[in-house]
């Protein structure tokens, strides 16, 4: 044994010495386990900044972020989500929500032929029937089995579908029986063949018109999907570049973190005139916004904008307005938190 000394603790240590380390009774002595180094979590601006839901305001906020990222990407060291693929897959999305609408603007178009070609048809049953039942008959019987018309019924058929089953009955009869038909009245197989192949023309392009929505809807989903996580992602890279306080959240179009979370500048106000003192307003909506403050401003009267109203619709009709004046119209939103800035001003003559 050494002689005993209290330098340090150490399991060797008795009132006799200290161990040797060829002494059976010898310990190693005890080496204290560093620390665990605690994980900073990262920094969460996510909440003071959601991303929209409705299309408009997504793609609203996705111009004023890429607008943001256009100036100060490189001074921010943004890599992942640079201005060029942002707008990559801005622009996707614009263009298929663009395609989509355009789908659909088509639909009324397509439904409009149909009722017309339907509507002619139906004519031509009408006229077929009264020729017809001069022979035939007012009432059901065999006679009219031939004729292909449904439901067993001699009258106009009520839906669409047993119409166009109809004239292809009446053009396959007219055709076997040529004595019945009327050229004054414009009664032949030609003419029901005609009549039938347009409605089926028409029902045809209203199918591909509905197929050709739903496609653009699938494809408009999907580039909604990849924008939010490119706008999402986005985000999150501001968060490790941009403190809470810092001033550049506002030329993204974002709330600063540091700030409450107050609705975002209502975008794309429009303001029609409809005469009687009347103008229209409607704005596309704003970020974070349970509802909208509509002001006006009538130039040589009112010195600062009064307010007209709060409600949660995106649009309303200001009345009693002076006749000749010039109004500036300006909307701001509304949330829990307070009123965003407001839009930009909009001038109209009363």
């Amino acid at each position: 044994m050494k002689p005993l000394t209290w330098d340090s603790p150490n399991p060797n240590v008795t009132w006799d010495g200290i161990f040797e380390k060829t002494d059976p009774r010898y310990k190693a002595p005890y080496t204290p386990i560093p620390p665990l180094k605690t994980k900073h979590k990262p920094r969460q601006y996510m909440a003071s900044n959601p991303t929209p839901d409705p299309i408009g305001e997504l793609i609203a906020a996705g111009e004023d972020l890429h607008d943001g990222l256009s100036q100060h990407a490189v001074a921010c060291n943004i890599k992942q989500n640079n201005p060029t693929d942002f707008r990559a897959d801005l622009e996707a999305l614009i263009t298929a929500q663009n395609d989509l609408v355009a789908a659909e603007g088509a639909e009324p178009a397509a439904y409009s032929a149909l009722r017309s070609a339907d509507s002619n048809g139906k004519g031509f049953i009408a006229r077929t029937l009264k020729v017809l039942s001069i022979s035939l008959g007012n009432a059901w019987s065999v006679e009219w089995t031939a004729t292909g018309l449904p439901d067993q019924t001699v009258g106009i058929p009520t839906t669409q579908d047993k119409r166009f089953t109809a004239l292809s009955g009446l053009a396959a009869y007219l055709m076997a029986n040529p004595e019945k038909e009327n050229a004054q009245l414009e009664i032949s197989a030609a003419i029901a063949t005609s009549l039938r192949n347009a409605v089926s023309d028409a029902r045809q392009n209203v199918g591909n018109a509905l197929r050709l929505t739903k496609e653009k809807i699938i494809a408009r989903d999907a580039a909604r999907s990849a924008f939010r996580l490119r706008f999402r992602g986005t985000l999150h890279e501001l968060e490790q570049k941009l403190s809470a306080e810092d001033p550049k959240w506002y030329d993204f179009g974002l709330n600063r973190p540091a700030d409450p979370a107050t609705p975002g500048q209502p975008s794309n106000v429009h303001v029609t005139a409809l005469g009687s003192g009347r103008v229209l307003i409607q704005i596309d909506g704003a970020r974070r916004a349970n509802s909208f403050n509509y002001y006006k401003q009538i130039i040589g009267t009112d010195s600062t904008p009064v307010k007209l109203l709060n409600t949660a619709g995106t649009q309303h009709t200001a009345e009693n307005l002076p006749l000749g004046t010039t109004v500036k119209i300006t909307v701001t939103g509304v949330n829990d938190a307070g009123e965003s800035q407001p839009s930009e001003a909009v001038s109209v003559v009363v």
